[in-house]
């Protein structure tokens, strides 16, 4: 970092500035990050286990036996889960940032629109690979799922599709049931243009099938119990993924660097209209330095993440039904 007097915009390249800053810019396009847990890695590879048989199905299952006064209690052993194995993948770029947008207070227009850019696009990549490892890690329902129609024909359905998709995640010996939705854009706008032009009166419409929620990427729709929400990438047209987010079937692990990262602490972002504070989870780092040659200032930024299922029934993936 240069020495001497600092420039009008030099607080704005600093890491108190920008890394709560990203954060609050990547948040709000992260599709999946209310979704699943978030945990510090303590090493590069990961080692995790994963469920490979229901309550109702284990070999090893055993109901109580009767007890009488001198009677033993029978002992019962539970399978072992399935050891598996990730690694943390870092992913980043870096930017030049001339002189002058530190030395000009209109530069601050520079800066601030360099890492709106940056964080969309770390968001949009972040997203991509969470979204690849649940259609590479969750249940496949492409033998089950059925629709009527796609939901661009005047004959589809969307609203018993969706009930079918909420069955499907109702196994025995699973406590898994559909919480979220997750559509292309495309499909979430043929939902909810069937939604608001159904034929039904509309205090069925408000009470059983739900009105879509004007200006967000989410709707709410009270007979699946289900919220749906819009995805602009990281899902193909037609596809659709289901979650039970409240039995979390996948976990996030992160890696924020002690060097180049803020490791407590929270940033403000808004979550329903409403101001609120998150801890630093997503794994992102940066660093700055100064190009002696060109007297450029040097921004990296980079997130190292592993994504992993250890719960597949909790997590549905359809492609190209809808």
């Amino acid at each position: 970092m240069p020495s001497g007097p600092s420039g009008a915009n030099e607080k704005f390249l600093t890491p108190e500035f920008v890394i709560p800053r990203v954060y609050e810019i990547m948040n709000p396009l992260l599709s999946f990050v209310d979704m699943f847990p978030k945990v510090k890695s303590t090493a590069r590879v990961i080692a995790y286990k994963q469920e490979s048989t229901s309550d109702a199905n284990d070999a090893n299952k055993q109901l109580p036996r009767r007890l009488t006064t001198r009677s033993q209690f029978t002992y019962v052993t539970i399978n072992q889960m399935e050891i598996k194995s990730a690694v943390l993948n870092k992913k980043g770029f870096a930017i030049a940032i001339d002189q002058d947008a530190l030395d000009f207070t209109e530069g601050v227009d520079e800066i601030e629109r360099a890492l709106r850019k940056l964080g969309y696009w770390l968001a949009q990549d972040y997203d991509n690979q969470v979204s690849s490892a649940i259609t590479a890690g969750g249940t496949s329902i492409t033998s089950e799922f059925s629709p009527n129609a796609v939901w661009s024909d005047q004959n589809a359905t969307p609203i018993a599709d969706l009930e079918e998709l909420e069955d499907i995640m109702i196994r025995e010996g699973y406590p898994y049931r559909l919480t979220d939705v997750f559509l292309y854009k495309d499909n979430f706008k043929e939902l909810k243009k069937y939604l608001t032009s159904a034929d039904i009166s509309e205090s069925k419409q408000k009470e059983i099938y739900g009105v879509p929620t004007v200006g967000l990427d989410k709707m709410t729709i009270p007979v699946i119990g289900a919220t749906v929400h819009r995805l602009l990438s990281g899902i193909s047209d037609g596809g659709i993924i289901g979650i039970d987010r409240n039995n979390p079937g996948m976990t996030i692990y992160y890696n924020q660097s002690p060097r180049y990262s803020t490791m407590t602490g929270a940033y403000e972002t808004r979550a329903d209209g409403n101001r609120v504070r998150k801890p630093y989870s997503f794994g992102f780092n940066f660093n700055r330095y100064t190009d002696q040659e060109t007297h450029e200032e040097i921004l990296q930024f980079w997130y190292d993440i592993a994504p992993v299922v250890h719960e597949p029934y909790a997590i549905l993936v359809g492609t190209g039904e809808i």
